[in-house]
């Protein structure tokens, strides 16, 4: 019995604590951070999407053109969805900085 009062206790205190002014400011950093990263990365994640349809557009093209431009057609195809990879992997680093930057605000704002 008693350790389900405890469990009930250690469950119910987080119920009653009334968040800070300092706890409310940091919670709204840390969640415009992450708003902010989730457009950074549906945007980098948009524009790799538009150059991987590009670069399928130009592989169909490299089928029917004759064999010179056809490989020249497939370069570009095969430059195009490695940019696009890097776009994404370049939008996933920024939208982790731009996280952990409001992670680290919220948590400096706290520690005063």
């Amino acid at each position: 019995m008693k350790p389900l009062i405890a469990a009930l206790a250690v469950v119910a205190l987080p119920a009653c604590h009334q968040q800070t002014p300092q706890e409310k400011q940091a919670d709204q950093i840390v969640e415009a951070a992450d708003a902010k990263a989730d457009a950074i990365t549906a945007s980098a994640n948009d524009k790799a999407s538009d150059m991987e349809a590009k670069a399928e557009e130009l592989e169909n093209q490299a089928g029917q053109a004759g064999t010179f431009e056809g490989k020249k057609l497939q370069v570009r195809a095969e430059a195009l969805k490695q940019e696009a990879e890097l776009i994404r992997e370049e939008g996933r680093a920024k939208a982790r900085a731009v996280r952990d930057a409001g992670q680290a605000r919220a948590s400096a704002l706290l520690a005063r």
